[in-house]
């Protein structure tokens, strides 16, 4: 018993001089341009009564609960929110700077408890103004070893966030609505497809030409699929690196060249999210798959390859609000 009360010890004194030795802070930030003048991006930044609209973490949960003060506006105006998959916490405005900058403090309660300095810019450029999202601060002591996750996982939050508050300006509404549908399963099927490793930031412009090699292929033979889908072999929010299959069902007579491949997708139980909008969003369905599987608890099944089907075809509905997308992340 004294032995392995001495081994624990062991074990926890090394650990504690393990995170002694790890920089536990974190320096986040994303900018986009937007066509538009700076008063009005300042103006719907400012004001917390729009946080909702454009929040990458709040669109995922719109029942989740919030509570503004002082009119949502100005110093001392508050933000609170809690939800099931959100957690809860609150935002601060600390310092304004009309049309120039925007001081914040965020501080979570839940998951866990911590405290970040959150600041805004906005900025001439090109005709355009560039609006730039950042947060500092430094993780809890036993978390200190996550600080180096944090910038891709809220630096792609805060890519969700801009996109969406650059299309809310600039086309007046975001094609992005999420319906989480919980445990399910999906039917196998043999497909046919085109396999790419690239750049995570530019993986929307290879599928465009995956997806350009399969419609050659099923055009030829006038074959229409139906749906056509993407799965992920290599998806890590952490690794700027991706690879994915795109492609359709396979039909016998289809030619599988030298840059196609044909494979069969197995039998999966999964979890589900309908999105219906424009792929330029889809991080977002995305987003709330995985932050449901933490709140059920649910294991992710690594064995197999999480996979998004498009419903619809955007060459028969070029609106990208029509367009229906069903994620599907494998679980044990």
């Amino acid at each position: 018993m004294i032995i392995a009360l001495i081994a624990i010890g062991v074990i926890l004194l090394g650990v504690t001089i393990w995170l002694l030795s790890i920089d536990g802070s974190y320096h986040v930030k994303r900018s986009i341009k937007i066509n538009t003048s700076k008063d009005e991006a300042f103006k719907l930044v400012s004001d917390f009564n729009t946080l909702k609209t454009w929040s990458p973490w709040l669109c995922m949960e719109p029942d989740a609960k919030v509570e503004i003060t002082n009119d949502g506006k100005g110093v001392g105006a508050v933000n609170k929110w809690v939800g099931e998959l959100v957690g809860s916490g609150e935002i601060e405005h600390i310092a304004i700077n009309d049309n120039v900058s925007i001081d914040q403090e965020i501080r979570f309660i839940k998951p866990f408890k911590s405290k970040s300095q959150v600041y805004w810019q906005f900025d001439d450029s090109d005709g355009d103004y560039e609006v730039t999202w950042g947060m500092k601060g430094a993780m809890p002591f036993f978390f200190k070893f996550m600080a180096k996750q944090m910038e891709p996982w809220i630096g792609m939050d805060y890519e969700r966030g801009l996109k969406m508050i650059k299309d809310l300006i600039e086309k007046g509404s975001i094609a992005s609505d999420i319906t989480i549908e919980g445990t399910t399963s999906l039917d196998g099927f043999k497909y046919i497809a085109h396999k790419v490793t690239c750049p995570m930031y530019e993986v929307g412009d290879y599928m465009k030409k995956s997806f350009e090699k399969i419609n050659t292929v099923c055009d030829a033979k006038e074959y229409d699929a139906g749906l056509a889908f993407s799965i992920y072999h290599k998806f890590d929010f952490t690794d700027p690196e991706c690879t994915y299959s795109s492609g359709v069902p396979f039909k016998d007579g289809l030619e599988v060249s030298d840059d196609l491949y044909t494979d069969h997708y197995p039998d999966i139980k999964a979890v589900k999210v309908k999105f219906k909008g424009d792929y330029e969003h889809l991080g977002n369905g995305w987003a709330a798959a995985f932050s449901y599987m933490r709140y059920k608890k649910l294991k992710m099944n690594k064995k197999i390859s999480p996979i998004e089907i498009y419903r619809t075809d955007p060459r028969k509905e070029p609106n990208p609000e029509n367009w229906i997308t069903d994620i599907y992340i494998p679980i044990k």
